[in-house]
């Protein structure tokens, strides 16, 4: 996928944005990191990262080491996560990686939504 995917055009897609969800709780329950979300079309990707950003910034302050892993596991890059910290002095470091893991899990459901043959 494209560096410049944009979300946007599936911001207001319920089903995307519920599969992003699922998506994120499954990669977060691996490091039993509970994601609770709840089905919301008005404002779901605000809901989502308000419960994203808490556990980035525990997992921050607490073990920066599983915040690696965790990246690892969604497939953000160390060089991806730099490039962005370095272009954006706008956001926190929580906030950067925040949007990230969610523009990351929401390609990934984008994909399979695209070419899986039984949508």
């Amino acid at each position: 996928m494209p560096q410049d995917f944009s979300i946007q055009p599936y911001l207001n897609d319920a089903d995307i944005l519920n599969k992003t969800a699922e998506q994120i709780q499954k990669d977060f329950a691996f490091f039993d990191l509970p994601i609770l979300f709840e089905q919301n079309k008005t404002s779901a990707y605000t809901l989502l990262y308000e419960q994203v950003l808490p556990q980035i910034k525990k997992l921050l302050a607490i073990n920066s080491q599983k915040i690696f892993s965790l990246l690892y596991r969604i497939d953000i890059s160390e060089s991806q996560l730099k490039i962005e910290l370095q272009k954006n002095n706008e956001q926190t470091n929580e906030e950067i990686i925040t949007h990230l893991i969610i523009k990351r899990c929401l390609q990934k459901v984008v994909l399979r939504k695209l070419f899986s043959p039984h949508d």
